[in-house]
């Protein structure tokens, strides 16, 4: 009984050692993925389509939380590409800071990254 709460403890520990990072409102980071664009669901004409990037694997992403000072944790799959504008049908990645929240006149994901700049990684 013991052996078996000593290697689950070890398995746990091994786990949460090799477990990505969280990245947090704010942080400098590289993500890869492939852009699309979103039509506004908007009344308003004059509103741009929204950019999103649809991550090649999910992150983990910390934002604020609604209590005192709590964090929430999420996985997030996709980010809303502001101030650029990517590469289409190909698998690009993106540096810049990551944000949370509504950044933009037209929200499309919680999640969104201020460009810095993009590398086109291959064609689709």
């Amino acid at each position: 009984m013991i052996a078996k709460a000593c290697a689950l403890s070890f398995v746990l520990v091994a786990s949460s050692a090799t477990a990505a990072p969280c990245y947090s409102d704010g942080d400098v980071v590289t993500l890869e993925g492939t852009a699309t664009r979103q039509a506004t669901h908007e009344a308003d004409a004059s509103a741009k389509p929204a950019w999103v990037l649809s991550l090649a694997s999910p992150v983990c992403v910390l934002s604020a939380g609604t209590g005192q000072g709590a964090r929430q944790q999420s996985t997030v799959s996709a980010v809303q590409i502001i101030d650029a504008t990517p590469t289409e049908n190909a698998r690009i990645q993106l540096t810049g800071k990551l944000v949370t929240g509504n950044v933009s006149g037209y929200y499309a994901v919680p999640t969104a990254i201020w460009v810095l700049k993009e590398r086109v990684l291959s064609r689709q």
